[in-house]
């Protein structure tokens, strides 16, 4: 897909909602012959198709008055009203309004005029977020020949547009050819067997290792790999620096962008389909083979920052943001921490969308924010959030069920979970700020079963910011704080922690070294493999391997040209006797032996605290720039011989 398509609105949701997409449908079927009467100027416009072709530009002029990054034409004569049908659905897509081709070999003078007033001004030499790129709009040609004519098509590419035609020889061809576009076919799981039905919590899985085997009798692009890259809605180039990055700098600007722009954290990959949701307050549901956009829901009342959640059929994401309201602050301070500390500025709400359309189901409301991912277990959708309550719903009908105070607030702290095998009581392990501790609930009645506090020095939003990973054989969860301030020269230390999870005691803890004290998310997210914690850490920028049992430091590994924004926050994955890390702007594949870099790939943008979720012989991630990717293996590591089956 040609970058240019992913400015499908022009304004944050947080902001203003986008109507445009709404817009993009100008006229349908006999209204065509009514549009004359629009009272789009004062004077009438004249008649037949180039008094039409003009009445539809004055309408699009006056809906993208700073231009549009596509542009839909189609036939204006008569007879040609399912083109004209299936050119609104197309620019509903795209993002850009319709125009009318005033003869086939001709677009007339209204619509060259309407497109050469379509282009997106250039207005500043730096990236401009949530902006189209500057620049002619893409032209999306709907019909054959007959319909547009070739010469049309050759003249627009000789004034510098990308053309592209989306039609056939037919009526039927057309509309299939824009189905395609617009209303792909939902992928079927009993093709695609590598691929898990279900998504119940952050990085799919207690340990934190996203990654799914696929058998032998699994087709040829799961076991092999496929490459695509689909921007959403506020996409910037990949080869872009951040914006702000003048008055920011190489320290802020990265970590606002991940913050307001892209995805926070990683994908879901569920019955052949990628679900992503990113800052720009959108779900998007796509084709894990071909990267096809198969629907996408929203706006949201605020950023989307986790995992979606996959279960019965339904879709579960949160909303939020990581500001602090002056007031609470305020409070807080006066009250010498005796005042509880609600973290959101914002709206925040739990959305259920329908898994299959993507249609909105149900929702609720908070106050403070929803940042971190929900977990779904036995029918129960939990939601920790910065009001600090842990709330319990019904995942089909939304109908509460508990909540529980869990005496802090919640960042960005996802819940995990674990089953006493003793006893058969489920726990809901999260982490919260203020006070910091790590808290265990039961599952089935909300009751507090257990609370470990640290009594090291925890700094800044500690235990709530990150997600603790949970060994379930074991019965060890693992969780990790930056600590120690020291305000002579602005270092931290990244401290790990391992528990009990039954009790809540410490096992132990190791520090993992000191380092700037990095902005925003300063924690790293932890896997656990085969007897080994895998971590990193932004304040060193260096990805770390601990004993499970002991907490002794087996290797480690630094990752180069991290900036000073730090790198290491988002947790890596085990496949194919490799460990996978997305790091900075760089994906990484290591011994997991002994930390030895095996090979590499930087396929541009950023990575917050994103995970690689592998299915196969595929990655699949987003990024700060608010991409959707897939990567083949082999393409970071080259020597690798994906199996045929695992």
């Amino acid at each position: 897909m040609h970058p240019l398509h992913s400015w499908k609105r022009f304004w944050k949701p947080k902001l203003q909602p986008r109507p445009r997409r709404g817009r993009a449908a100008l006229l349908g079927g006999a209204g065509l012959a009514a549009l004359t009467l629009t009272a789009v100027h004062a004077a009438p416009a004249p008649s037949g198709s180039a008094g039409q072709a003009a009445t539809v530009a004055a309408m699009a002029e006056r809906l993208y008055p700073s231009g549009a990054p596509a542009v839909v034409i189609s036939s204006g004569l008569p007879g040609h009203y399912a083109d004209l049908a299936a050119a609104q659905a197309l620019a509903m897509r795209v993002g850009g309004p319709v125009l009318l081709a005033a003869g086939v070999d001709t677009l007339g003078t209204a619509t060259q005029a309407a497109l050469t007033a379509l282009t997106v001004p250039r207005v500043s030499n730096h990236v401009q977020p949530v902006q189209p790129p500057a620049g002619k709009p893409t032209v999306y040609l709907v019909g054959g020949p007959a319909a547009i004519g070739q010469g049309v098509a050759q003249a627009l590419r000789n004034q510098g547009y990308t053309v592209i035609r989306v039609g056939g020889n037919s009526r039927r061809a057309t509309l299939e050819a824009v189905a395609a576009r617009v209303a792909p076919p939902w992928p079927q799981a009993a093709r695609r067997p590598g691929f898990p039905a279900a998504w119940d919590g952050y990085v799919g899985n207690p340990e934190h290792n996203a990654v799914f085997a696929v058998p032998a009798s699994a087709p040829a692009w799961e076991r092999n790999g496929v490459t695509w890259r689909l921007p959403e809605a506020d996409a910037v180039p990949l080869s872009a620096p951040f914006p702000d990055l003048t008055q920011l700098g190489a320290r802020g600007a990265p970590v606002k962008m991940t913050q307001t722009i892209g995805n926070a954290v990683g994908v879901t990959a569920v019955n052949g389909v990628i679900y992503a949701e990113s800052d720009d307050g959108h779900l998007y549901a796509v084709d894990a083979r071909n990267g096809r956009l198969l629907w996408e829901a929203g706006p949201t009342v605020n950023a989307l920052m986790g995992n979606p959640v996959v279960a019965d059929g339904l879709v579960f994401v949160t909303a939020g943001d990581t500001g602090f309201p002056f007031s609470q602050v305020l409070k807080f301070f006066l009250s010498q921490g005796k005042q509880p500390l609600v973290r959101g500025l914002g709206y925040a709400a739990v959305y259920a969308y329908n898994a299959h359309t993507g249609r909105l189901v149900w929702r609720h409301d908070f106050h403070g924010n929803a940042m971190p991912t929900p977990l779904a277990w036995d029918g129960t959708l939990y939601v920790p959030t910065g009001g600090g309550n842990l709330w319990a719903f019904d995942a089909r009908t939304g109908q509460l069920r508990w909540k529980t105070y869990l005496g802090g607030f919640d960042s960005m702290s996802s819940p995990n979970l674990w089953t006493n095998p003793a006893t058969g009581q489920t726990e809901i392990i999260v982490g919260t700020s203020d006070a910091n501790h790590v808290v265990a609930v039961d599952a089935r009645t909300g009751k507090v079963l257990w609370t470990q506090a640290t009594t090291l020095p925890i700094f800044n939003t500690g235990m709530g910011d990150n997600s603790p990973a949970v060994d379930p054989g074991r019965g060890i969860v693992i969780q990790d704080s930056v600590i120690g301030f020291d305000p002579a020269d602005h270092t931290v230390n990244l401290a790990i922690y391992a528990l009990n999870a039954a009790t809540g005691r410490m096992l132990w803890a190791t520090k993992l070294g000191r380092g700037p004290a990095v902005p925003a998310y300063k924690a790293g997210v932890a896997m656990i493999h085969g007897g080994v914690v895998y971590v990193g850490s932004p304040v060193t920028s260096t990805l770390y391997a601990l004993n499970e049992q002991t907490g002794q430091v087996l290797w480690t590994f630094h990752y180069p040209n991290a900036g000073p924004a730090g790198a290491g926050r988002g947790s890596p994955a085990y496949a194919d006797g490799v460990l996978w890390s997305a790091a900075g702007s760089t994906l990484y594949a290591l011994n997991p032996a002994n930390g030895q870099l095996l090979g590499s790939y930087t396929p541009g943008g950023r990575f917050g605290i994103v995970n690689p979720v592998i299915v196969g012989g595929t990655m699949y991630l987003d990024n700060s720039y608010d991409w959707i990717q897939a990567v083949p293996l082999t393409r970071i590591d080259p020597h690798l011989a994906v199996p045929a089956g695992s």
